[in-house]
């Protein structure tokens, strides 16, 4: 699919697919670092591992993704913001931002103390969003920014708990859809066009999406999804919640619009 993404011109990161260690040091040894890599099946992100940049991080990554599937993706890890678009009758009528679970540092509590703080939120309370949680890959991640739970952040700094957005486990979304500039909207209704699929999740990472992908240098598609979460824009922790559901009703319904 990415190469006839690449031939329609629409922007995926460089990288490939593997099914032994072998192939999969091949392809990570002629592409930029850091690289990716996940399941050519999709997870939800619980067997993708981002920030490879040795052989050994990658045999680590590698063997996470067999897990689930036979292929493994490897690929160069695109710059920017995680956001899902879902088409709904090739037209796109919503963006979310996912974030992993985070906090922003004031110079004067702890990461802790942040993180305790953010988990007052009552929207933290279930079903939908969940308390950032502390384990394994909490200790990995926080490691490799070089930061303790009893450090203090400084002001402004944002720290990260998991390479995961999941909102299990703490990751959250913001409905953007208001700000998506004319081009990304183009972008991903042109996806939903070649796919010829009623319903689809577009997951794409972009820094800004008010700006044109043309002008991002490390922009990219990395997910189609027929199945797509669309409580994800009824039900955002930051913006305003966004009826996708309704959409989807209209095109199965037609005749119960009310106009």
């Amino acid at each position: 699919m990415k190469i006839k993404f690449l031939k329609e011109g629409l922007p995926v990161a460089p990288g490939g697919v593997a099914f032994t260690k072998r192939g999969a040091l091949k392809i990570f040894n002629r592409i930029k670092k850091p690289v990716i890599t996940k399941p050519n099946l999709g997870s939800r992100s619980r067997h993708t591992m981002i920030h490879i940049n040795t052989p050994e991080d990658l045999i680590i990554g590698f063997k996470k993704a067999k897990k689930l599937s036979p292929l493994v993706v490897i690929e160069e890890e695109l710059r920017g913001y995680l956001f899902r678009g879902t088409l709904i009758g090739e037209k796109l009528e919503g963006v979310v931002r996912r974030d992993q679970p985070e906090v922003i540092g004031d110079g004067i509590h702890t990461l802790r103390e942040l993180m305790e703080e953010e988990n007052k939120r009552p929207e933290r309370a279930g079903p939908i969003f969940h308390k950032i949680i502390v384990d394994k890959e909490t200790e990995i991640e926080l490691k490799r920014e070089n930061i303790t739970m009893e450090d203090i952040p400084g002001k402004g700094r944002m720290v990260t708990f998991s390479q995961k957005t999941s909102r299990g486990c703490g990751g959250t979304t913001t409905e953007v859809s208001d700000i998506v500039h004319p081009d990304n909207v183009e972008m991903l209704e042109t996806i939903a066009r070649f796919l010829g699929d009623s319903l689809i999740g577009v997951d794409f990472i972009i820094e800004d999406i008010a700006k044109s992908w043309k002008e991002e240098q490390h922009c990219g598609i990395i997910e189609c999804n027929s199945l797509p979460f669309i409580d994800l824009h009824c039900y955002p922790l930051f913006g305003k919640p966004n009826n996708v559901a309704g959409k989807l009703w209209d095109l199965v319904l037609p005749e119960s619009k009310i106009d």
